[in-house]
């Protein structure tokens, strides 16, 4: 499915981003993860190259355009060519009432949820489109499209920004074949959902908090998820599929296969948000 493509993706040392590096690995393509972390880089690129050198690592800090740059000159040298972007990296953020907030802790949750996905398209659009080709997919949050989230402005302002700009980017860039979209993962239980118990229901507010350890009990949603949909963006098969914001849970690569897109559908202005369906 995805043997001879190439792919970054921007935290893939561990969680979603990892299990999406596995999965994309396990059909054929070859990756470039990064990580602000050295010891989580090494482990997965441990575990990823198992059988055989299909994964190549760096430290970066997507936030900073220069990391940046130096993360796709690597993979341009490791690659020779880049078919796949994966903006996988995120945090939460500062956590808390609006008014109590740091707000330098604020901005950086923006720079590294939003300009990091900013930085690393705007790098690899020319090589995506020197080749003919490309597939960007962007990881936004929970609450987009649907609910908003009290207390986690930092967070959810970023990811509903990703969704918007998923969607002006997939519009400026359908006549070069590249083809942009974006996925919520669901309530997947990463490092993330820790970070949030941490905080206290004081700060992350009962609602969110007690949602958060049900989340725990319960297994949460699979990673899995969210790795095969963005395999499936990635490969051929989803050539006709641009501009939207795609769920997980809802919405099945077998599924998606079987839709027939009018210009609302699965946009980020959809009306019933809890099946990521359109209003009939």
């Amino acid at each position: 499915m995805l043997f001879n493509k190439n792919a970054v993706i921007t935290g893939g040392a561990r969680g979603i981003g990892f299990a999406i590096a596995k999965e994309l690995v396990s059909r054929g393509a070859k990756v470039v993860i990064c990580s602000r972390t050295k010891s989580d880089l090494e482990k997965a690129l441990v575990n990823l190259n198992q059988d055989r050198e299909v994964a190549y690592g760096i430290l970066c800090d997507v936030s900073n355009l220069s990391s940046c740059k130096k993360l796709i000159k690597f993979a341009k040298v490791k690659l020779k060519r880049i078919d796949i972007l994966v903006n996988n990296a995120g945090i939460y953020g500062p956590i808390g009432a609006f008014e109590k907030i740091n707000l330098k802790e604020w901005e950086k949750a923006l720079h590294i949820n939003f300009m990091g996905m900013v930085y690393c398209s705007y790098l690899v659009i020319p090589e995506m489109e020197k080749s003919g080709a490309g597939k960007i997919i962007n990881l936004c949050g929970a609450g987009v499209g649907g609910k908003s989230l009290p207390r986690f402005s930092a967070y959810f302002s970023s990811k509903f920004a990703v969704a918007g700009f998923t969607e002006v980017l997939a519009d400026e860039l359908k006549d070069e074949n590249i083809q942009v979209n974006s996925i919520s993962p669901g309530g997947v239980n990463t490092y993330i959902n820790e970070y949030l118990l941490k905080q206290g229901p004081k700060k992350t507010g009962k609602e969110m908090y007690e949602q958060a350890l049900e989340q725990k009990k319960t297994g949460g949603i699979p990673p899995e998820l969210a790795a095969k949909l963005v395999a499936f963006l990635a490969s051929d098969e989803s050539s006709h599929i641009t501009g939207r914001l795609l769920s997980a849970k809802w919405n099945s690569p077998e599924s998606l296969k079987k839709v027939k897109f009018s210009n609302s559908l699965y946009k980020l202005r959809r009306i019933d948000q809890e099946l990521f369906y359109e209003k009939k």
